[in-house]
């Protein structure tokens, strides 16, 4: 009987405690959330508002007070959710207008604020006087690639038999150079031209003999991305890359496979050069919440003699309602004439106002594969099994410099004499060394 009447008082106190945790009223979360912003107690603040809209108290100046209490603590996201809403109830506020637009520039939705400055009160318009100079940002980047097991497939060719013929790169470099232009507030236009250098070994088993001789090839490419901003944080991108190149050829006095395009690639070996025009034409549709980025992105091209269609869908996380941590993954689905693979990306980011750095991991056969709306393109004679690498991006005033690693396990096949492929593969490990510095105007 005791025990009962323990138990019951014990229950009896958690119940009051509870109710008495819960009696918030409007008349208390107004006047302490008012005093906190006040003083500039952001996170006292927040846990109070939270707490409120918890028990369904909710009015117009606790969602202004907690957005710019966001803002304050660098939350860019969660600040532009509470903005929105008191936005959506009142449109007239110039303080809910200024944290608005800055919140969207802060978090990376330039275009969104861009458009949401259309809308401001001209006198908030005329004090931040947005300018869309004829050049935003100029970024150069370098890409030096080298194949790390070169020396040693000199001598060596593993699984090859009499009369083998394999091709495989000893280094690249590759040199951009792009812009971004605002075509308007809710339109821009980045484009690039990139010139790529390349060293490459067709090697010949000849009775167990190896016959190496190498040869040199340039790429030309020129890379150009519209983006529209459609309104409440979607996003419509259309874009198209053209590359042209060349590469010496080695066997003038016969009809060739080209040695970077795939099986059926065949060339009439007349000159001393072989030159070829590929193209890249894709678009995607992104849309950007409070918590999450979702993209659908598709791409038709024709890469080393090649037809391609690829679809695929990307996320970015933002569970911290920041740019802070941000988890990403993708996954692309490709057709090439007329085999199907399906790739997938997942790494994560760390963000700060000083620097950031993504680490990220990809799998699935990448070859004549389109990456980051068609700014990346993996048209490579060998395809790349998987992709590990980093990044790391210095935050200034007015550019930002990045350098990044990655390493990358490769597989192709060996030809016949009549240059015809075989089932039989060799492998080797390619590092990838980048470095780039963007100017912001």
């Amino acid at each position: 009987m005791e025990k009962q009447i323990v138990f019951i008082i014990v229950l009896l106190f958690g119940i009051s405690s509870s109710a008495q945790k819960k009696q918030l009223s409007f008349k208390q979360v107004d006047s302490t959330t008012y005093a906190q912003y006040l003083k500039q107690d952001w996170k006292s603040l927040l846990d109070l508002g939270k707490q409120s809209r918890a028990e369904s108290i909710d009015f117009y100046y606790l969602k202004v007070r907690m957005g710019i209490a966001y803002f304050k603590e660098g939350k860019m996201l969660s600040a532009i959710q509470l903005l929105e809403e008191a936005y959506k109830v009142n449109s007239f506020d110039v303080v809910v207008q200024e944290y608005l637009y800055w919140a969207y520039r802060y978090s990376g939705l330039i275009l969104e604020s861009r458009l949401f400055y259309s809308t401001m009160d001209k006198k908030l318009k005329k004090k931040i006087n947005l300018d869309l100079p004829f050049v935003t940002t100029l970024s150069l980047n370098i890409l030096a690639t080298n194949n790390l097991d070169y020396d040693q497939m000199l001598e060596i060719g593993t699984n090859s038999e009499n009369n083998d013929i394999r091709f495989f790169p000893k280094n690249y470099q590759l040199y951009s150079l792009g812009m971004s232009h605002p075509l308007s507030k809710k339109v821009n236009l980045y484009h690039q031209l990139s010139v790529m250098y390349t060293n490459s070994l067709q090697q010949e088993n000849s009775g167990g003999e190896f016959i190496n001789e190498t040869y040199e090839g340039k790429e030309t490419r020129y890379y150009a991305d519209v983006t529209v901003a459609l309104g409440n944080r979607w996003y419509l991108d259309t874009y198209f890359n053209v590359i042209f190149g060349k590469y010496d050829n080695l066997n003038i006095d016969d009809t060739t496979l080209s040695a970077r395009g795939g099986p059926g690639t065949i060339f009439s070996a007349s000159s001393s050069t072989i030159t070829y025009t590929d193209v890249v034409f894709g678009g995607s549709i992104t849309k950007a919440s409070y918590f999450v980025k979702n993209t659908l992105s598709v791409s038709v091209s024709n890469l080393n003699g090649l037809n391609q269609f690829q679809a695929g869908y990307s996320i970015f996380l933002y569970p911290l309602g920041s740019t802070l941590i941000v988890p990403f993954g993708s996954i692309q689905y490709q057709i090439q004439d007329p085999d199907s693979n399906v790739v997938f990306t997942g790494g994560l980011s760390y963000s700060t106002e000083k620097f950031s750095i993504t680490g990220f991991g990809t799998t699935g056969k990448i070859n004549n594969f389109i990456a980051s709306n068609g700014a990346i393109i993996y048209n490579q004679t060998s395809p790349a099994i998987n992709e590990f690498g980093a990044s790391l991006q210095f935050f200034n005033k007015n550019s930002i410099i990045k350098v990044g690693y990655s390493f990358m396990e490769m597989e192709d096949n060996y030809y016949n004499e009549n240059l015809d492929s075989t089932p039989r593969t060799f492998n080797f490990n390619q590092q990838n060394i980048t470095a780039g510095i963007t100017w912001k105007f």
